[in-house]
């Protein structure tokens, strides 16, 4: 057995022969998904912003999900007779013999009490902060930020034994980047910075994820 933590870009490229590559179609059409965006969450959006602006630089990780993830992300309901969404739950399973576990901070799944088919993760990276009168460069604490959301991709993908891709994102302070698996590939988005006007192409494209979700299900 091996937890997330403890995976990296290099070891998931050389036990399961994963590979980036640079242009993905499902990405891209999740990234250019069109969704309409109201004056009214547009205005919404504009105070997360400036809130996440005067104070990125000093929130800690829990404090980043719940004054500013915890609010974008409650604000779209994933909650659908369809699928509900998870924090900091358990996600378990096996890619080819080996065993995989450990917590996804944020998930879309199937199951109406625990999640069952996952469909999207999404990774927010852990920094330490440096104490006051401290004069430190924040210190991250994650191995290999995108290894772990990727093995947690992979996992959700062993879970549900179907061709369809799995959906992911992580996020680092203000930068947010997204990703998407088919297979053994998987392709991931240039940065969208919340302090700036990305952060609406950042809502568009969350909430393009519960219609995507939907259509998918359906199929």
């Amino acid at each position: 057995m091996k937890r997330f933590i403890n995976w990296t870009r290099q070891e998931l490229a050389d036990e399961f022969d994963l590979k980036k590559k640079r242009n993905c179609q499902v990405l891209n059409d999740w990234l250019n998904f069109n969704i309409e965006i109201s004056d009214f969450d547009k205005q919404f959006l504009e105070r997360l912003r400036l809130n996440l602006e005067d104070a990125v630089d000093i929130w800690n990780e829990q404090e980043l999900i719940i004054k500013f993830i915890a609010p974008l992300i409650t604000s779209i309901n994933y909650d659908t007779n369809l699928f509900k969404s998870f924090a900091n739950r358990p996600l378990k399973g096996f890619i080819k013999d080996i065993e995989t576990n450990g917590e996804v901070d944020f998930m879309i799944a199937s199951g109406d009490f625990e999640p069952k088919s996952p469909y999207f993760c999404l990774h927010v990276e852990r920094k330490s902060i440096p104490k006051v009168g401290e004069y430190k460069k924040e210190k991250n604490i994650d191995n290999d930020p995108l290894g772990q959301l990727l093995v947690a991709m992979m996992t959700a993908q062993s879970i549900n034994k179907n061709e369809f891709p799995i959906y992911g994102a992580y996020v680092t302070a203000r930068n947010w980047f997204f990703l998407t698996l088919t297979g053994t590939d998987y392709c991931i988005s240039n940065e969208y910075v919340a302090t700036r006007n990305d952060i609406n192409d950042i809502y568009r494209i969350m909430k393009a994820m519960k219609v995507i979700i939907e259509e998918m299900i359906k199929k």
